[in-house]
């Protein structure tokens, strides 16, 4: 099954829309990662959940756990070597490999390659095509996929400046700079 997940989806404010190979929709994943304590939710047409994906918040490396209805929890682990920038599914034994700043990589159960995600520029924006060939992987590989990409793709976001309340009548250029250099000129050099 091949299904596309559409990331810039202008009037779909907080949800990643999902359709299968044929178009139609699949469901939704909602939700952001940014913060501990927020969650992703695959929910299907209907708004039922069927899985979550958050963070588990154990160990000094960032840990996630999946919850999906009618499965054990499964965690996503990072492998910790300075060669390669592998991923470890438990549960399903599960590789991650390939380029995921690239957005091209594979989910691997040893040699034989399960599912694969591809991250394409297109008319309607960015995607993610996942190809999965298991039907039940495909809760845990759509989250996993997002989750990916919300970890090299992240928004920016400008912080809040707050300027003191300048007098127009009463501050000139030389008094701005006084409140930048406390000190001023005179006490400036020794």
């Amino acid at each position: 099954m091949i299904y596309t997940l559409y990331l810039t989806q202008e009037g779909h404010t907080g949800q990643i829309p999902i359709t299968d190979e044929e178009g139609k929709p699949f469901g939704s994943i909602r939700g952001r990662l940014d913060n501990p304590n927020h969650t992703l939710y695959l929910l299907d047409t209907s708004g039922n959940e069927i899985g979550r994906l958050f963070s588990d918040g154990t160990g000094l490396i960032a840990s996630y756990t999946l919850d999906v209805v009618h499965h054990s929890l499964v965690h996503v682990k990072k492998v910790n070597s300075p060669q390669t920038n592998l991923f470890y599914i438990t549960r399903l034994n599960y590789w991650v490999t390939g380029s995921i700043k690239q957005g091209s990589y594979s989910f691997r159960d040893g040699f034989k390659k399960v599912a694969s995600v591809d991250t394409v520029v297109s008319d309607k924006g960015v995607t993610l095509t996942c190809q999965i060939s298991r039907e039940e992987d495909t809760p845990f590989i759509l989250l996993i996929a997002v989750l990916f990409t919300q970890w090299h793709v992240t928004p920016l976001k400008l912080p809040d400046l707050l300027f003191p309340n300048l007098n127009r009548r009463q501050t000139s250029t030389a008094s701005f700079f006084k409140l930048l250099l406390p000190y001023g000129r005179k006490h400036g050099r020794q």
